[in-house]
């Protein structure tokens, strides 16, 4: 794909009169942005860079309010278009900007990391993290568009290809048992020499995620299922003060929560072994859980977004490639002392 060839025709067809603002942390910047721009402007389009610190630990209020301060200093108007170049923390903060910017501008999602790809690009989820827990300020804004180009990923590192892949294989873990071969074969040290098998998981996610929103944008009730193994996830990301990239915590919470069902009798024993095996390989062992004590944990849960009224909820499996529902019902309240026993016995 010539990503930059595709943006330009999308920009124009939003509006080849707007101010585009693209959005970026400082390392996108300086690999990708600054040539992504400058293609803007010589095809005739107004553009100029806005950049933030890189890193999770600035997906906050404050980063925000001065991107939205930056561009009403500069006069950008309602008649404005947001570009969020970049990996999850830039799509959910400029989705964040786009969203609150003069009541609401339109915004264009352009992914770099796999995890972006698969995950936070898709369904137009936007917002930053507060002390009381991840993502518990945001709204929802769906972007004019999302482009994605699978070249962008040799700049990652492996640690940052597993922790896209492990959302990916969660979806397939919820809806499509059969892909998890596949994701099985991927190169974990050379991608592209798997490029057929990458290809495959990056569509593959992004359609069963696609589909899912388009019956439920608003996460009343099938969403839900995308966020199977984040309740324990979440948590754990927010105890490690956001130092555990976001996959890595996604494939604790699903070690923890794949326990949950299989206590609790949704899954078999021997259902549960296969999916430690499969998160075994990115790395996901038992051993890191004992740095979170899990009174930590469930206290952080409490805040997390399937909650209702303090009480966390969890997605549970029935079978590898399928979510539990009961009456239409996608997340279910669970006792501690099941949640307790889960986490110590993965």
């Amino acid at each position: 794909m010539n990503i930059e060839r595709e943006l330009v025709n999308v920009v124009k067809k939003e509006g080849a009169n707007r101010r585009v603002a693209v959005i970026s942390d400082g390392t996108v910047a300086r690999l990708i942005a600054t040539r992504i721009v400058s293609v803007l402007k010589k095809n005739g389009l107004k553009t100029e860079l806005f950049t933030f610190p890189a890193g999770e630990k600035n997906k906050n209020q404050q980063i925000v309010t001065k991107l939205q301060h930056a561009m009403l200093k500069r006069k950008y108007g309602r008649d404005s278009l947001i570009v969020a170049l970049g990996g999850g923390v830039t799509g959910d903060m400029a989705g964040f900007v786009a969203a609150t910017y003069m009541r609401g501008i339109p915004y264009i999602q352009v992914p770099t990391t796999l995890l972006a790809m698969v995950d936070s690009s898709v369904g137009g989820k936007v917002g930053i993290d507060t002390p009381f827990g991840k993502n518990t300020v945001g709204a929802f804004w769906q972007p004019k568009a999302v482009i994605a180009d699978a070249a962008h990923l040799r700049h990652l590192s492996r640690k940052e290809l597993i922790s896209g892949l492990i959302e990916a294989v969660k979806t397939f873990f919820t809806s499509d048992r059969h892909m998890l071969a596949v994701a099985q074969r991927l190169d974990l040290d050379d991608p592209f020499r798997t490029a057929n098998e990458l290809q495959a998981i990056i569509y593959r996610s992004i359609s069963i995620k696609a589909a899912i929103i388009g019956r439920d944008e608003r996460e009343s009730a099938e969403r839900l299922v995308v966020n199977f193994g984040h309740t324990i996830g979440h948590a754990i990301e927010l105890l490690s003060e956001f130092r555990m990239p976001h996959g890595y915590a996604v494939g604790y919470g699903i070690l923890v929560e794949s326990k949950i069902a299989e206590l609790l009798g949704t899954i078999s024993s021997d259902e549960y072994v296969s999916i430690r095996d499969h998160l075994k390989r990115f790395g996901i062992t038992k051993a890191p859980l004992s740095k979170f004590s899990i009174a930590r944990v469930l206290h952080v849960a409490k805040t997390d977004k399937k909650s209702k009224s303090g009480v966390p909820h969890y997605v549970l499996l029935s079978s590898i490639g399928s979510v539990y529902t009961k009456g239409g019902v996608y997340a279910y309240p669970v006792k501690e002392s099941i949640v307790r026993k889960a986490y110590r016995t993965v």
